[in-house]
């Protein structure tokens, strides 16, 4: 697992900048075209152009069509005052495709003060292919220029050019701008600067990783192969359907020529290979292959993928980036279904959780309180991270530093008990002492008798990145030894409360130390990482945790991907079952009492982009707590309340969102904070305190396609469901189908999404949740859900589900020549029923009829079978109607029925 860092303002510099203001911004790309011309830009071509041309795109929704006459050019003239100083910029990148027919030459120059200098020709475009070229400003004539205000891109031939097309160009920065990410993937990564999702690298060709040839982000990987050997991506087996096609970029390094074929494998059995056309030399080239060539489209059990020499020779050095399977068209129509019966576990409330910072100076505020009464927010952390580590909260200072801090112990706490939250405290380990701790226990729980119950050793001892004044720094040995002293001296002082221990989810990861090996008692298997070595020495003293701290991120910064994030939450079951073994393995019979907690949660695990302020965030928070209630995990903390603005990192145009800049927290610093002072993941907590709350049941939910998610929780109200599309443009139509509960004939909507967020970026409407209703027709229905968009549909149980029926016995009235029976409905659940209320006979046994009841005239339900009015009036808890029902005579035989209760709010 990577080394995941808190960001979270664990410097003075960071904190002054939270007080006043966010940092000054670095220099980063300018965009020219990203599915329109950016600000100032403007088209002044003399071939045929389509600026916005939807058919053939590189990423986002649309390209630039050229059709191109002998020596005539794409023209884009910057028309800002003053023009564009190149002197931080090194690269004009873009890409090119070739379209239906390719073999196009295009010469590209670059203008100052409105006059070409030297072009640069690239081509031939390579037909129905995507290839990025960047080219050195210095090479165009027009680096370190202060009056840069053009770029062609014209007919090189002198003949008439088929059409080709251009996306995504910027002027790339020299320094100081972010990483590159990687293109908009649209399905699941096998590999994005690492190896992804669980894919592993199972390779027999030589592999490498290399930081100067790639396509996109930090890394690509280096293949050198000998004869037939392969780059082996494997996974466990899993199923292929709501994929498409395998996509990769390839390159053939100085030489190219190589002759490769990919295969699949189901089950570790080879399927149909794919032969690939000889790669170019230094050039990328996107490629993409229909799982139905490799022989798995919709199968459950994919194990792997080669690329494979096929030349029985050794093959000179290639590159491959970006693997990813992307996701099918969206179906017409997604299947979701939802089993009211079942219960996978119950809700714990601290699910919903936030971590909190000393740092922040509007935190001891009635804007704070109010922003998280809103939200409904149920645990609270402190002192924020990796300063933990360096904090001593009785001077409110740091080690070795002289100013206080802005949020004290008793600031937080004033807010943590005015809102009634749980919390989590975490005691200096890097530079503190277990007497320290437990005078901060006294100090709590004794002497001020706040009564926190969660206490955690640490913050993320086993990263390089934390403080550590050991003689062996970041060692699970020494973490082990001294966390028994922790551990003592605090439960001394209060024997209730819990004490957690850092983990990772793994046995190998964080192997700090290399002499220091332990074997697990299962498997007979060494282990040298952080996680191993720690619990075998905690089960040697003799101490065992209360519970463990996990922390989780899911990318690296400057990789981030939209896509990707939307995909990655589903592996929180994969964490809960490794901690879980992990646990028995290294303490036994023990580990059953040692509670699971992540007391970290983001996107990213440094330097926050504008994805961490998209509504794209917002959406993987929701599909994070839907995932971790389906696990045993007891809390999931969100990485933070409030951290600072940061406009110098990944503000790719690749990815989602309007807010040019990062920032881990939900809120800003505003003090009272208005609708746009909060952001996305704000306003979805919001959505999820309408989902679900402690107490209540997770059910058993699915669908048939990842790109609608649905989770869904059972309380004494009824059923609630969340609706999550991941798609950015599509409108994805759900067939929502019920077990186990019959609902009532209208559900309260609730929802957040793309309109909500525009209402927060242009000041018009509402940037609040929306509200509405939804008709129910029964235990099947249809929610069309917007593109990028959480929904809550809150599902009342029909009020029929709470009447009980009794029937008395059948009595010949001889006079009448009729049948009476006397039927009493009952109100036998907790909340009043609004009348009428009507009892329908279903299946009425032949030659039998419905003559005039008490009360009423039988008439006939849609379905065919006869009902009464029972009472117009609400019907009270526990009261009870009682209805004389009236029958002819049956030509024979007896009187058969199923008595059924009917609540519509109007007939039948």
């Amino acid at each position: 697992m990577r080394k995941i860092r808190s960001f979270g303002f664990s410097s003075l510099a960071c904190a002054l900048a939270l007080a006043f203001g966010a940092p000054s911004r670095a220099q980063s790309d300018v965009a020219v075209y990203t599915d329109s011309l950016a600000a100032n830009w403007q088209n002044w071509s003399w071939a045929s152009v389509d600026l916005t041309n939807t058919t053939v795109v590189h990423s986002g929704t649309s390209s630039i069509a050229v059709t191109a006459a002998p020596w005539t050019a794409l023209y884009l003239s910057y028309v800002g005052s003053p023009a564009i100083d190149t002197t931080n910029y090194g690269k004009l990148a873009f890409w090119a495709n070739g379209g239906s027919a390719g073999g196009q030459m295009v010469r590209v120059s670059g203008l100052l003060s409105g006059s070409a200098q030297t072009p640069v020709t690239v081509g031939p475009l390579a037909a129905n292919t995507w290839t990025k070229y960047e080219i050195n400003l210095a090479d165009l004539g027009v680096a370190n220029a202060t009056t840069f205000n053009g770029i062609w891109l014209q007919e090189g031939a002198g003949a008439d050019a088929p059409v080709f097309y251009v996306d995504d160009m910027s002027l790339v920065t020299t320094s100081g701008g972010p990483v590159e990410p990687p293109p908009v993937v649209d399905g699941l990564s096998l590999y994005d600067d690492a190896f992804t999702n669980g894919w592993q690298n199972w390779s027999w060709a030589s592999i490498g990783s290399t930081s100067s040839v790639v396509s996109s982000g930090s890394a690509a990987l280096s293949v050198t192969a000998g004869p037939y050997q392969a780059l082996y991506f494997h996974h466990a087996a899993m199923p292929t359907q709501g994929y498409s096609n395998l996509v990769f970029y390839i390159n053939g390094g100085p030489t190219g020529g190589q002759n490769l074929k990919v295969t699949a494998l189901l089950s570790d059995a080879q399927q149909t290979g794919y032969a690939l056309p000889a790669l170019t030399a230094n050039t990328w080239t996107q490629i993409t292959i229909p799982l139905s060539s490799l022989g798995v489209a919709n199968k459950p059990d994919l194990t792997g993928l080669w690329i494979q020499d096929d030349s029985g020779s050794n093959a000179p050095v290639f590159y491959v980036d970006n693997v990813y399977l992307q996701n099918a068209p969206p179906p017409a129509v997604v299947n979701l279904t939802v089993d009211g019966a079942s219960s996978i576990r119950t809700v714990d409330p601290r699910i919903f959780a936030l971590n909190t910072a000393i740092w922040d100076g509007v935190f001891n505020t009635a804007t704070t309180a109010e922003l998280l009464n809103d939200i409904d927010i149920q645990a609270l952390r402190y002192p924020g991270g990796s300063i933990s580590d360096v904090y001593h909260w009785q001077i409110n200072q740091s080690e070795g530093q002289t100013f206080k801090w802005a949020t004290d112990f008793d600031s937080f706490a004033n807010i943590a008990t005015t809102l009634q939250a749980r919390v989590y405290i975490t005691v200096n380990y890097g530079t503190g002492t277990p007497q320290e701790a437990a005078d901060w226990v006294r100090y709590s729980n004794v002497t001020k008798n706040y009564g926190f119950k969660y206490w955690e050793v640490g913050n993320e001892n086993y990263g390089t990145w934390e403080a550590d004044n050991n003689t062996r720094p970041h060692d699970p040995a020494t973490y082990a030894a001294r966390f028994k002293d922790y551990y003592q001296q605090m439960k001394a002082v209060d024997p209730t409360i819990k004490i957690g221990a850092v983990v990772q989810a793994s046995e190998d990861s964080d192997a700090n130390y290399t002499d220091q090996t332990v074997i697990n008692p299962r498997t007979g298997v060494s282990h040298n990482g952080w996680t191993a070595v720690l619990l075998s020495n905690l089960a040697q003293l003799g101490v065992t945790p209360d519970f463990v701290s996990y922390h989780r991120y899911e990318q690296a910064p400057g990789g981030e991907n939209d896509a990707y994030l939307l995909s990655s939450s589903a592996t929180w079951a994969d964490n809960a079952a490794t901690l879980r073994q992990i646990l028995y393995d290294y303490l036994g019979a023990a580990a059953s009492g040692v509670e699971i907690a992540c007391t970290e949660n983001n996107s990213v695990y440094s330097n926050p982009g504008k994805q961490s302020t998209s509504l794209v965030n917002g959406l993987f928070l929701a599909d994070s707590i839907g995932n971790i209630l389906k696990t045993e995990f007891k809390t999931l903390f969100w990485w933070d309340l409030r951290n600072g603005q940061d406009g110098s990192q990944n503000n790719s145009a690749s990815l989602y969102g309007w807010r040019n800049y990062g920032d881990y927290g939900i809120v800003n610093n505003a003090n009272p904070a208005g609708p746009a002072d909060r952001y996305p993941t704000y306003y979805v907590y919001k959505l999820l305190a309408h989902y679900a709350r402690g107490g209540e049941s997770v059910l058993a939910a699915t669908s048939d396609y990842n790109g609608l998610t649905v989770y869904a929780v059972r309380a004494q109200d009824g059923v609630r469901l969340l609706v999550l599309n991941k798609n950015r443009t599509a409108t994805l139509n759900g067939s929502v189908t019920l077990t186990g509960f019959s609902p009532a004939t209208q559900a309260q909507l609730y929802r957040y999404g793309i309109p909500q967020d525009e209402a927060a970026r242009t000041g018009t409407g509402s940037a609040d949740i929306e509200t509405g209703s939804l008709a129910i027709p029964g235990k099947s229905f249809t929610y069309s859900a917007p593109p990028y968009s959480a929904t809550v549909i809150a599902l009342a149980a029909d009020p029929a589900t709470n009447i009980s029926i009794n029937r008395g016995g059948y009595v010949v009235n001889r006079r009448t020549n009729r049948v009476v029976q006397s039927v009493t409905i009952k109100n036998s659940g907790a909340a009043p029923i609004t009348g009428p209320v009507y009892l329908a006979l279903d299946g009425l046994s032949t030659n039998t009829s419905l003559a005039n009841s008490a009360g009423a005239t039988s008439q006939t339900t849609p379905t065919g079978s006869p009902y009464v009015l029972v009472t117009a009036s609400t019907l009270a808890p526990n009261a009870s109607v009682t209805v004389s029902l009236q029958f002819t005579v049956p030509a024979s035989g007896g009187i058969t029925y199923t008595p059924r209760a009917i609540v519509t709010g109007g007939t039948p």
